[in-house]
């Protein structure tokens, strides 16, 4: 997968690889859900991918708070 995500504490840190972004990206500290996935969708990131990464980092994802 390109796009890998990991929980930390109530927070994602994420590592996006070609093709699923537009370059090379990496968190720099752990963001909040909503931080992360503006950040995903900046650089070119598709939602489906975002969700699919999000889920295997966290199947409970959806219903922490952000």
């Amino acid at each position: 997968m390109s796009i890998r995500i990991d929980l930390v504490g109530d927070r994602y840190t994420a590592t996006v690889t070609p093709p699923h972004g537009s370059a090379a990206w990496a968190t720099t500290d752990p963001l909040a859900r909503t931080e992360l996935i503006a950040k995903l969708r900046e650089i070119g990131c598709h939602t489906t991918d975002i969700g699919d990464a999000f889920y295997a980092a966290d199947p409970d994802w959806l219903s922490r708070e952000n």
